[in-house]
């Protein structure tokens, strides 16, 4: 794979199911991460900091987004699988060591894309949680 773009290209559909979750999700967790201003604005100024919201969100599509490229991969190695078939037994190991990786794109894709997600939800979740025991305490 010389480029990103013939990257995302070999992946097929699966490529963008991964990518429309992940943004969602980032999208999500960008918003709640802007109103970690206002809480600790709240805490700073005494006032009821109010109930806790919930990333449960966030995490399904992370998960939703993983197994989307799982299920790519998957799919991936069938059509190895099926086009190996059809190549003569002499070129078959070079064709595999050709296939395998673009089969495992959308999985790779995925990964890249959750990580971040996975680590923004802990840190998301470790300020609210610090902020809001700030609330409880200085009331």
């Amino acid at each position: 794979m010389s480029n990103f773009g013939q990257f995302y290209q070999q992946g097929g559909v699966f490529m963008h199911l991964v990518t429309l979750l992940s943004l969602a999700a980032a999208g999500m967790l960008a918003a709640r991460a802007v109103r970690l201003r206002t809480l600790a604005n709240r805490v700073l100024s005494a006032k009821p900091v109010g109930a806790a919201g919930d990333l449960g969100l966030v995490t399904a599509l992370t998960v939703a987004a993983l197994l989307c490229g799982v299920l790519g991969a998957t799919f991936g190695l069938m059509e190895t699988a099926g086009a190996l078939q059809t190549i003569d037994g002499a070129m078959r190991p070079d064709a595999l060591l050709r296939a395998l990786p673009i089969a495992a794109s959308p999985f790779a894709w995925a990964l890249m894309l959750a990580v971040p997600l996975v680590l923004g939800r802990g840190v998301v979740v470790a300020v609210e949680t610090r902020l809001r025991n700030l609330g409880t305490t200085a009331a």
